[in-house]
C-alpha cells in the first residue's frame, strides 16, 4: 500500500479533551498531514489553515458521512461514569460513539485507526469501566482495517478543563510509586498526555500493518 505522506487527511475525534487536544496541536503541525478534520459539538476556538471543524451531532453521526473521510482516524473520546450520569450514558459515549464513528472512518477509506482505551481494558472485568474498553478494542479490532493501534495509557496527566479529584489523587499517588520504582507499576503508570499524543502520530507513520497495543509502560516520558 502506498501512501503519499504529505497528501494525508487525518480525523481527530475528541479534540475538546485531553489528549485530543495535544493531538490537534501536534497534528496540525506534522508535516504528514495536508488537511485535519475535527468535528465537535461545539466550534473549537483554534484557526488554522489544515483546519476543518464541521460541528456535528453525535446522536447523527451517519447524516454527513463524507466528515469522516480520512487516511488516519485518531479517536480520543473518554468520559467517567461520574460525568455521563449512568452507566448507560458512558458507554454511549465510550463505546457508541467510538465504534460508530470508526465504522464511519472505514467505510470513507481510512487505512489506519488510532484509539484512545485505557489500562486494564478487558472485556470479561467485573468492572464496568474496565469492560468497556475491553469491548470497544474488540469491536474495534472487527472492522477490518488496514492497521489498528490501541493505546491503554495509565492515568492521564495534563491540564484538564474540568477537575477530576479522583484523577488527581491517583496521579499523585502513581507518580510517587514511579519515582521510588519505575518499573513498579507497569502498565499502570500514569502517562503524559502530550506523550500519549506523540506516540499515536508516531504510530501512525509507521505504517505497521495488523493489530498493534500499546501499554503505559511504552507511552512513559523519556
Amino acid at each position: 500500500m502506498e501512501i503519499i505522506a504529505s497528501r494525508k487527511t487525518a480525523l481527530l475525534i475528541g479534540a475538546t479533551g485531553l489528549v485530543g487536544g495535544n493531538l490537534l496541536e501536534r497534528l496540525l503541525a506534522h508535516s504528514a498531514y495536508r488537511r485535519v478534520v475535527a468535528p465537535t459539538r461545539r466550534p473549537l476556538n483554534v484557526r488554522h489553515e489544515k483546519l476543518d471543524n464541521p460541528v456535528v451531532n453525535f446522536e447523527r453521526l451517519g447524516r454527513d458521512a463524507s466528515v469522516f473521510r480520512c487516511h488516519d482516524v485518531y479517536i480520543a473520546l473518554g468520559t467517567t461514569i461520574k460525568k455521563a450520569g449512568s452507566p448507560e450514558a458512558f458507554r454511549r459515549v465510550d463505546y457508541d460513539y467510538v465504534i460508530q464513528v470508526a465504522s464511519l472512518a472505514h467505510t470513507q477509506g481510512a487505512n489506519q485507526c488510532l484509539v484512545v482505551s485505557s489500562a486494564g481494558a478487558n472485556s470479561e472485568s467485573r468492572f464496568l469501566y474496565s469492560r468497556v474498553k475491553g469491548e470497544m478494542e474488540e469491536a474495534i479490532t472487527r472492522l477490518d482495517f488496514w492497521s489498528v493501534h490501541l493505546f491503554r495509557p495509565g492515568v492521564l496527566l495534563g491540564n484538564r478543563d474540568e477537575l477530576r479529584i479522583g484523577e488527581k489523587v491517583a496521579a499523585g499517588l502513581s507518580t510517587l510509586v514511579r519515582q521510588i520504582s519505575p518499573t513498579l507499576l507497569g502498565d499502570y503508570n500514569p502517562t503524559e498526555a502530550d506523550m500519549l499524543a506523540r506516540k499515536m502520530i508516531e504510530a501512525a507513520q509507521a505504517i505497521s500493518p495488523g493489530v498493534h497495543f500499546h501499554g503505559a509502560a511504552e507511552l512513559i516520558k523519556a
